[in-house]
């Protein structure tokens, strides 16, 4: 179903809303209506399932908290023919909003407690919302406040409102009106799909259901997962200015630039300094390169005096409630001359309201193709101007992700860096190596987010346009302030005749001696050395044991050879000792018997003689 409402007053709405709501919507400043409003309210508070996918930006919020509050309204504060009002039972929820991120629920719950507050303070009971989110409470303290509030509306993310659910029989749903999947097509996918249809499961069938996203349409067939009976499909979408169909609003520039990777951090600090801006969200690929940019932007940028900028740091490593009041003091910053930069993840990609973002930019793309829009939507947000820039890697095969998104119905335009001169990027490179001599913790986080950068960039989806084979190391580690390239497999991309010595991207240092900030952890890791160079003492002492006893372990080889070769020649000696005795032995015996003969005829000779003689005595 396509958006074609002729006026966007309030008044022209195609469903008569309760009064209260019509004058909470005109005192909050929304004269009209969005398009994804007009077309979303009057089916979700008529009955009807939608699933709604507009570009980001375009009002969805404010087209759920509408439906939910008329229905909440028409259920607590109508009364029936005779005139009487059918109570709420203790215990009993009407509604429940379900929300990827614990920002976004908590941004949820400050649009409908906005709305709310222009509830006329003689309708009783009173509409209230409860927040349920991870790591703000546990979930007995959650049930604890459930139950001395009596909050008609949950706001909560996937895995704590299962846990308050299953947790406890208090929580009634039967009496639930109608149930909101915020990002559907992130609840939707194999990090919550579980938790949400288990949720889904525990609820009434007879519910109203909406599926809300700027990407709805990546969530599949698990969309039938949900429950929902005959879904009405809401679609808004904008042209852009070739008159060709986009997925991002017509307020929102979304540009591109090529450059080499090394210089990417002065281009970006350059954008920082020069563009016109009063809020900007620069998004990283991990925690730990947000928690490492920070600290060299907190340190190298904004301790300058001559600096306007002021830095937050926001990603999922942070405990909930750091989480969240980063956000608010990002949100409520507006001195005149200061320009407020967040520094975040993914984690603030979805939903986030922020009003003066006028600039997203990218260090890299995400690995997700559809989180680019999430990212780029933060800014150009209800038809206000916004620009969003993303940085490709010069030299490798990222400028075909121009295309590729191109399919997705998102258009580019290409862009120049800003102009700096050789020597500020070879000045702040300068400042960099000084920054990660003063601490070796801040070069172990170094090296920790350009590793996770590389396992990062092996993930993305487009994988024949992102390849490591691709990538230039040295340049991507001199960009994070690496002294030396880390040992991994990565690095057999990087050819041999540039593969500096011994991986040392600079002078070398001596290990021993670098030093960590940290006195306790300088004293351990000294501790800790002394320990490893006993240990390589005694392994030296051991392998020069081994050595020797190897060595004679060879020597009685070669004696025990040496003993082989002499016995073969005794033996050869003998043989030929008893061949030579055999001969003379063959030789004694034929003089042998050549001498008996000569006796046995001496003797016969002899005989005869003797009887010769004995003839004639006679």
């Amino acid at each position: 179903m396509k958006s074609q409402a002729g006026s966007l007053a309030w008044e022209n709405l195609r469903y008569d809303l309760h009064p209260w709501l019509k004058d909470a919507l005109l005192s909050l400043g929304y004269p009209t209506m969005t398009p994804v409003q007009a077309s979303t309210i009057p089916l979700l508070c008529g009955n009807k399932d939608v699933i709604v996918e507009a570009v980001t930006g375009s009002g969805k919020t404010l087209a759920f908290v509408v439906p939910v509050l008329e229905k909440l309204s028409k259920r607590l504060y109508t009364s029936d023919e005779e005139g009487k009002l059918e109570p709420l039972k203790r215990n009993h929820i009407l509604s429940i909003v379900i929300s990827p991120t614990r920002e976004l629920a908590k941004q949820i719950q400050m649009v409908f407690d906005r709305v709310l507050e222009y509830l006329p303070e003689d309708k009783i009971p009173q509409i209230k919302t409860q927040l349920l989110v991870g790591s703000l409470g546990t979930v007995r303290e959650d049930l604890e406040k459930f139950q001395d509030l009596q909050p008609q509306i949950l706001i909560a993310t996937p895995g704590r409102l299962l846990d308050f659910l299953t947790t406890s029989t208090i929580v009634k749903t039967s009496s639930l009106e109608i149930a909101v999947l915020d990002e559907a097509d992130k609840l939707l996918d194999f990090s919550f799909e579980m938790d949400v249809v288990n949720i889904l499961k525990k609820l009434p069938k007879q519910r109203r259901t909406g599926l809300f996203s700027a990407t709805i349409s990546s969530a599949g067939d698990t969309i039938f997962k949900t429950g929902m009976n005959n879904p009405v499909k809401v679609q808004v979408k904008t042209r852009n200015f070739l008159g060709e169909q986009s997925n991002a609003p017509t307020s929102l520039q979304l540009s591109y630039m090529l450059l080499h990777p090394e210089f990417k951090l002065t281009t970006l600090l350059n954008i920082l300094q020069d563009y016109d801006f009063k809020k900007v969200i620069v998004y990283f690929p991990t925690c730990t390169s947000v928690k490492h940019f920070y600290q060299i932007f907190t340190k190298l940028v904004a301790g300058d005096d001559d600096s306007n900028l002021q830095f937050f740091s926001l990603h999922g490593q942070l405990n909930t409630k750091a989480r969240l009041n980063t956000l608010e003091k990002f949100i409520s910053g507006n001195e005149a001359n200061t320009k407020y930069v967040l520094m975040t993840t993914d984690v603030a990609a979805r939903g986030i309201d922020v009003p003066e973002v006028d600039l997203v930019v990218q260090l890299d793309p995400p690995t997700d193709p559809s989180v680019f829009l999430h990212r780029c939507g933060r800014t150009g947000r209800a038809n206000k101007a916004g620009r969003a820039i993303v940085m490709l890697n010069d030299g490798t095969q990222e400028e075909d992700y121009i295309g590729f998104m191109e399919v997705k119905n998102i258009f580019m335009t290409k862009i120049d860096p800003p102009e700096s001169p050789q020597t500020h990027h070879d000045s702040f490179q300068k400042q960099l190596r000084k920054y990660m001599l003063e601490d070796r913790a801040r070069h172990e986080l170094a090296v920790k987010s350009y590793v996770g950068f590389i396992r990062y960039y092996s993930k993305h989806v487009a994988s024949s346009i992102f390849r490591l084979a691709t990538l230039d190391y040295l340049a991507i580690a001199k960009m994070y302030g690496l002294l030396r390239l880390p040992k991994m497999p990565e690095t057999k991309y990087i050819e041999n005749e540039r593969m500096p010595q011994d991986g040392w991207l600079g002078e070398p240092i001596d290990m021993d001696i670098y030093a960590y900030a940290d006195k306790l952890q300088e004293k351990s890791r000294m501790e800790n050395l002394a320990k490893d160079k006993e240990v390589k003492i005694a392994n030296a002492k051991r392998r020069k044991e081994l050595k020797i006893k190897n060595e004679a372990w060879s020597s009685k080889t070669e004696h025990k050879e040496t003993k082989q070769e002499r016995k073969e020649k005794m033996k050869r000696k003998r043989e030929a000792i008893e061949k030579q005795l055999m001969e003379n032995d063959e030789e004694d015996e034929q003089e042998t018997q050549q001498d008996w003969k000569d006796l046995i005829r001496q003797s016969k000779k002899s005989k005869n003689q003797t009887m010769q003689g004995s003839f004639d005595d006679l």
